[in-house]
């Protein structure tokens, strides 16, 4: 029996590529982009991908390609439609880094309200290095900072990650948690003891952190612009763990700069890498990490076994547990 090609554009965990090996030949293209991986993918049955881009023009190249697997979450990064219309299912790894990224998003927040880029940054800079006790110094120079039990917390989206966000959140600090998602039915926010919201601004005003956690689509384009920021409080930090291009980050910026926002976490970018030049690294109120929410010892590891699972489940004529285009089948149906 042959076996199959599996073109990898990054590498991932090792247990994954073993999954893979144990069915295929694995091959990792030089870089992500267009013109490396075209090269490579005339002859193979699997693509799998993390979070650079996937064109119609790589997936016409791919003669016998049968399945792209998305190491994540967000698909934004696949071209569907086109994917879809030359009968290639997509498949993607939803419950992977739920844990990760909820964590992530927690971390922020505790950050965010502790001040830490800024105390740590001027502690190490000997602002502290004088006359008077350390808690006196953070007290009387103007450091002291929030406790974020009672506060409020207004969840953008109530999908998995938000879901388990929601839990730690009310359950482990006690802070009262809103959320807006009209596509969640009310028992999901009942069980979890949150307040539904039926609008964006809801959402929005009179929470004390904002976390987003919804998908990105053209529909989703800059949801968070200078409108919302300004229903937003001055003294309210807003956390971004799922796609850039959900906030106009030009917006956010001058927010920032002009103080009408307390602060901000940002782990995605409209840009992704970011320019070197991005305006965002010039604050000290912003928190930014490098697309690293859900890059967890478990999680990568999970990650990468879902996604070997899905691509293997394609190419043996199983039902992968995780199919982002069920309409793929229609399409093939037309080439029986």
């Amino acid at each position: 029996m042959a076996r199959y090609k599996i073109l990898l554009t990054e590498s991932i965990s090792q247990v994954g590529i073993d999954l893979l090996r144990g069915k295929g030949d694995v091959v990792v293209a030089p870089s992500p982009s267009e013109s490396d991986v075209i090269p490579f993918i005339k002859d193979a049955d699997a693509l799998l991908v993390r979070s650079s881009r996937v064109t119609s023009s790589m997936m016409e190249a791919g003669e016998r390609l049968k399945v792209i697997g998305r190491h994540g979450i967000g698909t934004d990064n696949i071209d569907l439609s086109a994917a879809t219309r030359l009968g290639i299912k997509v498949v993607n790894t939803p419950d992977a880094n739920t844990n990760a990224v909820a964590e992530h998003t927690i971390w922020a927040i505790l950050h965010c309200a502790r001040n830490f880029n800024k105390a740590e940054k001027d502690f190490r800079s000997g602002v502290f290095c004088r006359a008077g006790s350390l808690p006196g110094l953070v007290q009387n120079l103007g450091y002291s900072t929030l406790e974020i039990c009672g506060k409020t917390l207004g969840l953008v989206g109530m999908g998995r990650i938000a879901r388990r966000v929601a839990g730690i959140a009310a359950n482990c600090f006690h802070m009262r948690v809103k959320s807006y998602d009209p596509l969640v039915p009310d028992k999901i926010f009942a069980a979890l003891g949150v307040e539904r919201v039926y609008t964006l601004d809801a959402a929005l005003e009179r929470a004390d952190f904002i976390s987003l956690h919804l998908p990105y689509s053209k529909g989703v384009h800059h949801l968070i612009g200078e409108r919302e920021l300004l229903l937003i409080k001055p003294d309210a930090y807003l956390i971004n763990t799922s796609r850039g291009g959900i906030i106009d980050e030009e917006a956010l910026y001058r927010a920032l700069k002009e103080g009408r926002l307390a602060g901000a976490a940002l782990d995605v970018f409209e840009e992704e890498p970011p320019a070197k030049d991005m305006k965002l690294f010039e604050l000290d109120n912003v928190l930014l990490t490098p697309h690293m929410a859900a890059m967890t010892d478990l999680a990568l590891q999970n990650m990468a076994v879902d996604v070997a699972n899905g691509i293997l489940d394609v190419l043996e004529n199983r039902n992968p547990k995780y199919l982002v285009n069920p309409e793929v089948a229609n399409f093939l149906e037309g080439f029986s």
